[in-house]
């Protein structure tokens, strides 16, 4: 379908930087998200790939041409938007219609798209109804078949099932992958919800204040964070501060291997990254929860510390259990430094 560059994009409000300027290249039919907190810029920056924000510096280049300063509809770019932001005074052939009627597409060509459109979001039969007549994931899949009859080069989904129910968000974001796979468009997905990035990305763009804290596939993003911050957002990481010294990292009562400077530095290890063992530290259970494959403990460690294991679920464990825990795998993170991961 296209490529799409950003080179040193960048966009300010007034004083504020909402978007830092950056870089990235999104290949030929792939599917991109955007993964970062509210405020992170990834909003801002989707609008301005899709015109509907003009950046204040850089250019944002589709198979080698600079669209940044051309209006939406000039653009080979398709936005989803959250809202869905449907007309209620039309059915749903008229909603996904308009865009073609703009063209003065002649009316069966505009037929034949819009019902293979609908055919490609599963709504065969819909064409009549009110949007009011439709469930919000039907409304979502009208707004997304809306996109698709236009023939985008690039499509832009902007939190698209930000007010979807988690079962139904689920089952959305496989459909989208299916028509994303089928069609081979390239595509750009901001999200907050990291479940919904992991599933659906061939990578993701991890921002913060602006920024890109790293890119990289599902399993290098979970497995290998670059950054604290990475390491914190993306699924559950016990971040434990500590001090560095002598190729050792002292924190929450571990004490482990780290070529690293000395000094503070933080020791990060999942839930699932930690082993019962013999001459492991003592942690104290406060809490247990069940939650079907593994229990989750919540433990004290030596400093007091908040430490959280998953625990194999045939094993009984109950509050105020003493268990000898010891990290299997960790990373350890010391500002200005690369991060040091253990083999």
């Amino acid at each position: 379908m296209a490529r799409l560059s950003l080179a040193g994009v960048s966009k300010e409000f007034g004083s504020v930087a909402a978007v830092s300027p950056l870089s990235l290249d999104i290949t030929d039919g792939e599917l991109v998200c955007l993964l970062g907190p509210s405020g992170s810029g990834k909003s801002t920056l989707l609008r301005m790939i899709g015109g509907f924000e003009m950046p204040t510096a850089g250019q944002v280049l589709i198979d080698g041409q600079d669209v940044a300063h051309v209006r939406p509809n000039r653009r080979p770019t398709a936005m989803v938007f959250q809202s869905h932001a449907l007309w209620t005074h039309m059915n749903v052939f008229e909603n996904v219609a308009f865009g073609l009627k703009l063209r003065k597409l002649p009316a069966a060509q505009v037929h034949e798209k819009v019902m293979t459109a609908l055919e490609l979001v599963g709504l065969n039969g819909y064409e009549k109804r009110s949007p009011r007549q439709l469930s919000g994931g039907q409304q979502q899949r009208v707004a997304i078949a809306r996109c698709l009859v236009l023939e985008p080069k690039i499509l832009l989904m902007d939190e698209p099932f930000a007010s979807l129910d988690q079962h139904l968000r689920e089952r959305l974001r496989e459909e989208v992958r299916q028509i994303q796979r089928k069609l081979g468009i390239t595509t750009l997905f901001v999200t907050h919800a990291q479940d919904e990035a992991l599933a659906l990305a061939d990578r993701i763009v991890v921002m913060s204040m602006g920024a890109i804290e790293q890119v990289g596939t599902p399993d290098e993003i979970y497995a290998n964070p670059s950054t604290p911050f990475v390491a914190g957002f993306i699924g559950t990481m016990n971040m434990l501060k500590g001090i560095a010294q002598a190729g050792h990292v002292s924190a929450a009562g571990f004490r482990v291997k780290a070529d690293i400077a000395d000094g503070e530095a933080t020791l990060a290890v999942r839930p699932e990254d930690f082993v019962l063992t013999d001459g492991g530290l003592a942690v104290k259970v406060r809490r247990v929860v069940n939650l079907g494959p593994y229990l989750l403990a919540e433990a004290e460690g030596g400093d007091g510390s908040a430490i959280t294991v998953h625990i194999d679920k045939n094993r009984v464990v109950r509050e105020g259990d003493i268990l000898a825990i010891a990290p299997q795998r960790y990373a350890v993170y010391r500002e200005g430094a690369a991060p040091y991961r253990s083999a």
